[in-house]
């Protein structure tokens, strides 16, 4: 795909090689010469090195602009790039609907219980054990020795939306990527972990999640931590390792939690935690006890 046609189809400003090809989808920290990326911000913006980046036409003014990279510039990329993946790229867009459970029950080191969904590319570790009703959608890694409950759903997209001005309606913002867990992790019953938009949504070796949690696509968990029952992550939330997360406690997006911290029943956590701190409430807060 040349750059070129998105530009004109999309009615997007333009600074670069008119002649660039596209054949592939890119984030900040993966991208290559064809890819296509968008940028949130400044920051973002000025660690792309090469490729096609969709971005602010505010932002791309206070850069020093990179002469390897494209810049298709607007004043909503993330609704753009949503726009172009979802019409151009749909070859991308995960196979939800494929079932491969019988490819994953001819491996006798792997034990699958009733009724399970197991998409495009899903790898399994040995020893691993998925229970009845699980649903582990495509490109998702589960790692050795691992234990997936009853009626968990791995690799499901998350609510990432965008509103267009044009038609007064949400559009849904791709979700392509995957789910990797560590060896022997832990899901608890009706729990989900949710894809990644472009990476992966991880979580660390050793690791156990209880059941009704939410772990928001782009997160990233730890080594070792416990997440008790009903726990909500949103997305993009890095947890550290040998964290703990009581009953009902939930964490807004973005929050980074350090290692060895611990977070009480029912709290709600808006800030940022250092590691080795212990934090309650409603918004949470440090306690020294």
């Amino acid at each position: 795909m040349n750059v070129n046609y998105l530009k004109k189809k999309y009615d997007l400003g333009f600074e670069g090689d008119n002649h660039s090809f596209i054949d592939s989808l890119g984030s900040v920290s993966k991208h290559n010469t064809n890819s296509l990326c968008w940028a949130k911000n400044v920051q973002n913006l000025n660690l792309f090195k090469t490729g096609t980046v969709i971005c602010k036409e505010k932002d791309f003014k206070e850069i020093s602009h990179n002469k390897d990279v494209n810049y298709l510039l607007c004043n909503n990329p993330r609704l753009i790039f949503a726009k172009i993946v979802n019409n151009e790229f749909k070859e991308l867009l995960p196979d939800n609907f494929t079932n491969y459970v019988d490819d994953h029950s001819k491996n006798n080191q792997i034990k699958i219980g009733s009724n399970v969904f197991i998409g495009k590319d899903v790898k399994i570790g040995n020893g691993s054990v998925i229970h009845h009703n699980a649903i582990i959608y495509s490109n998702s890694v589960i790692g050795k020795n691992c234990i997936i409950g009853p009626g968990v759903s791995i690799g499901t997209f998350g609510l990432g939306l965008e509103k267009d001005p044009k038609t007064d309606q949400y559009v849904r913002f791709p979700q392509i990527g995957g789910v990797l867990l560590g060896d022997f992790v832990e899901v608890g019953p009706n729990s989900t972990i949710r894809r990644a938009a472009l990476s992966d949504t991880v979580v660390g070796f050793g690791s156990k999640i209880g059941s009704f949690c939410n772990v928001g696509h782009n997160c990233i968990i730890g080594e070792n931590c416990i997440l008790t029952s009903n726990v909500i992550i949103a997305g993009s939330s890095k947890i550290g390792n040998d964290v703990y997360l009581g009953i009902s406690s939930s964490v807004k997006n973005a929050i980074i939690i350090g290692d060895n911290s611990k977070v009480g029943q029912g709290a709600v956590v808006i800030k940022n935690i250092p590691n080795n701190e212990v934090w309650i409430g409603n918004p949470a807060k440090k306690i020294n006890h």
